[in-house]
């Protein structure tokens, strides 16, 4: 598949098998045309490690919400650092995620790509005000102290917890 997709130039083909087994990924790399990016469902600072020193991968993708915050995600940032493997974050869980993450990114001498996401509940913009620009394709880090969102507790309230559709943009 990936040899179908390289004449579209992706910038990665993600996680192109189930991540449970790292030399399996580094077997598809090392046979794949398109970089390989993997590590959003991996929760220890060590299958990180692992995947860095199988060569498995071109991106790592660490996620804040799974590796247990962003002084977590840093230092996986940091090993990567250390072995010239760029980090692309996995970032689909909503606007507290997205802006560790952004702490993250601007923290992060390898960051390459933030990964996120392009649509969400409806509800969000009642729930969190967040400063966060996209302007030619880009999320611009706010200056503002703090985070760069404020949340507010009763409209989350009035949501609970449940399945909700997302809002397409």
């Amino acid at each position: 598949m990936a040899k179908d997709l390289a004449p579209f130039r992706p910038y990665w083909f993600e996680e192109p098998i189930p991540p449970e087994s790292i030399p399996a990924t580094a077997d598809v790399r090392s046979k794949s045309p398109v970089p390989i990016a993997a590590g959003e469902r991996y929760y220890e600072i060590q299958r990180f490690q692992e995947l860095i020193a199988a060569h498995a991968v071109d991106y790592l993708q660490p996620d804040v919400s799974h590796v247990g915050g962003s002084a977590e995600a840093k230092r996986i940032a940091a090993i990567a650092h250390a072995q010239y493997v760029p980090i692309c974050p996995h970032n689909p869980l909503g606007p507290i995620a997205n802006a560790m993450t952004l702490h993250v990114a601007a923290a992060t001498a390898n960051f390459a790509r933030l990964e996120t996401m392009v649509s969400d509940v409806s509800r969000r913009s009642e729930i969190v005000r967040e400063h966060v620009v996209i302007k030619d394709g880009r999320m611009i880090i706010p200056t503002a102290p703090g985070p760069g969102i404020d949340i507010d507790e009763e409209a989350c309230a009035a949501h609970p917890p449940g399945r909700y559709a997302l809002l397409t943009l």
